[in-house]
């Protein structure tokens, strides 16, 4: 039996009736995923260091993980392909394209819709980049009505929308198929908005007032507020289909049901020292990262089970992300792990 398949996973509720098919393919993901991770020599890792001047706050992958974008407080963003396993472990990132001043401010998030990236600035604009084979082409510039940083941005690629929320607590909704005039714009916080997450039907974020809005996109309203903590506010969330997971400034993780209105289900302790600035949640895994400079993977199980600590090589993580088996960390400098066979961690 895999580690945790004989608990609950965190996202099913107790009253859920759980598919015998699902189980089996949540043990083996699991499985494998700690096998992987387990086996030092299953996985290489190699650290992209002086690819900008500064922190890096904003990373991105793309393209299956072949791709990188990532964005500083020197206001450069840089794209490059990730080099191949035969150049291992040279440091250099070829085929990489900067743009020197891409913002008038620090750059603190990225997300995508297609081949087009959006990048939020501390000058209190959103930029949109057309990643061609030559690099990144600027298109517009949505400049908002606010004062404040922007501070995060995220997407519905189904719906081709995207979401920006600022230090002034109001979030702007935009159609990328039409102007550069917000669709919608609304604030539910009192504090700074920290991080968004949406899809087709909901808006989430999370502010330093504690709490995580829910806003219903079809109805216009705000939904649920869900206080997390009474001496924490959420950093990072990870939003699926079927649960949500909230990081927090004390390092822990908290878990939304949004089948049951976003009700919030559990609230995990961590091993992290400091607080959490990264969350994904899979079938197969579990994976925090930090500003105390690791990356935690455990089983995604109530409670979650460690599995293997990563470390940065360069202290305070900033910023995490996670796509097709290959994992991607930023600070001072970028990290990468992934799998030496890539094929087999598709879907985990």
């Amino acid at each position: 039996m895999p580690v945790g398949c004989s608990n609950m996973r965190m996202h099913v509720s107790r009253s859920t009736k759980p598919d015998k098919l699902f189980w089996k393919l949540s043990c083996v993901a699991i499985e494998k995923q700690t096998a992987l991770w387990k086996q030092q020599d299953s996985m290489e890792k190699f650290i992209i260091a002086n690819a900008q001047y500064s922190t890096i706050d904003a990373l991105l992958l793309m393209h299956g993980g072949t791709t990188c974008i990532a964005g500083a407080r020197d206001r450069t963003l840089v794209y490059w392909k990730l080099p191949s396993h035969e150049k291992l472990p040279s440091h250099e990132i070829g085929n990489s394209v900067c743009i020197d001043s891409a913002h008038n401010g620090w750059i603190w998030d990225l997300t995508a819709i297609d081949n087009t990236i959006y990048s939020c600035s501390w000058d209190q604009s959103v930029k949109s980049w057309m990643l061609i084979n030559t690099g990144l082409v600027q298109q517009r510039t949505y400049e908002m009505s606010v004062p404040g940083a922007l501070l995060c941005v995220s997407s519905c690629p189904e719906r081709a929308l995207f979401a920006t929320g600022s230090y002034s607590r109001t979030i702007f909704v935009f159609d990328s198929r039409s102007g550069q005039k917000p669709i919608r714009q609304y604030r539910p916080h009192t504090g700074a908005v920290i991080k968004l997450g949406m899809n087709s039907e909901y808006i989430l974020s999370a502010s330093e007032d504690k709490t995580i809005s829910v806003w219903d996109q079809r109805a216009g309203r705000t939904m649920k507020s869900v206080t997390i903590s009474d001496d924490a506010f959420p950093m990072c969330m990870s939003m699926q289909r079927d649960w949500v997971c909230v990081g927090d400034s004390t390092a822990r993780l908290h878990v939304l049901n949004p089948k049951n209105d976003f009700e919030l289900v559990k609230s995990y302790s961590t091993e992290h020292t400091k607080g959490i600035t990264g969350v994904h949640l899979t079938h197969g895994c579990l994976i925090t990262s930090s500003t105390d400079g690791t990356v935690r993977i455990s089983s995604p199980t109530d409670p979650p089970k460690p599995i293997v600590t990563l470390l940065s090589g360069f202290g305070e993580i900033a910023s995490m992300d996670y796509l097709n088996g290959i994992l991607a960390i930023s600070g001072i400098d970028i990290a990468v792990w992934r799998p030496k066979s890539t094929c087999s961690t598709k879907h985990q």
